[in-house]
């Protein structure tokens, strides 16, 4: 198999091309770059920690399509006996593989990413639960923000990451912010989203990421926080 990987210092960018012989069916991306990386090219930088889908550190596009290395099987992807492997989109390169996730870190800070505790606690049923679960499971990979494009008409739009965190928050019973967290959707421009719903279908975890936008939408504009004139997530630029 060939592996064509686009690296780059940052400036310059260029693919160098592996030929790599000892493919099976459940070598994944990540045992591929390692692989380069012990063998052929100890130069090669990419992120990995966990290797088990948790921490989502691993993030690339192979052959045009973002996922966790660690957990996509290479012949999957694999085109013509080949793999393109490329930085994700919408973040800064640092080198290679690397990217520079500090921009949407650091709007995680904007939109008060984890819980305000209430003073007296709430016994949580399995049903409370229910209504956050999936958002739970968000490991800020940030495949959902280097896919979206919204950010090509308000780079201050707080990206996919954001809201998932927003709603996961607003629906705990527990978090003493309540529906101030439908204003700090609005604050890191929630109505700049456009609904092409590839956020979700890049999670690696399967979150709802545009329902959950929705519903934020929906409630804001049903109690006055986000108003009728606001775009309402159809800014196309038209």
């Amino acid at each position: 198999m060939i592996v064509k990987i686009l690296r780059s210092d940052g400036n310059v960018k260029k693919t160098f091309n592996y030929e790599i012989t000892n493919i099976e069916k459940r070598t994944t991306i990540l045992e591929v770059l390692d692989y380069i990386k012990n063998y052929l090219d100890t130069s090669l930088s990419y992120r990995s920690q966990c290797r088990a889908s948790i921490c989502g550190t691993c993030a690339v596009k192979v052959n045009g399509k973002p996922v966790l290395a660690c957990k996509t099987k290479a012949l999957d992807l694999a085109e013509n006996n080949t793999l393109q492997i490329e930085p994700v989109d919408n973040m800064a390169i640092i080198k290679d593989l690397v990217v520079d996730q500090d921009e949407y870190l650091n709007k995680l800070k904007k939109a008060k990413a984890w819980l305000e505790p209430k003073d007296n606690f709430e016994k949580v049923y399995p049903e409370d639960l229910s209504l956050f679960e999936k958002e739970t499971d968000c490991i800020l990979c940030g495949i959902c923000y280097s896919v979206c494009p919204a950010f090509q008409n308000d780079k201050n739009f707080g990206g996919p990451i954001n809201f998932v965190k927003i709603f996961r928050f607003w629906k705990d019973k527990n978090d003493a912010l309540g529906d101030i967290r439908i204003e700090i959707a609005k604050e890191n421009n929630i109505t700049s989203c456009i609904h092409c719903k590839y956020c979700t279908f890049s999670c690696p975890k399967e979150i709802p990421v545009e329902s959950d936008i929705m519903q934020i939408e929906f409630f804001g504009k049903q109690k006055g926080i986000i108003q009728s004139q606001d775009n309402f997530g159809f800014n196309f630029g038209f």
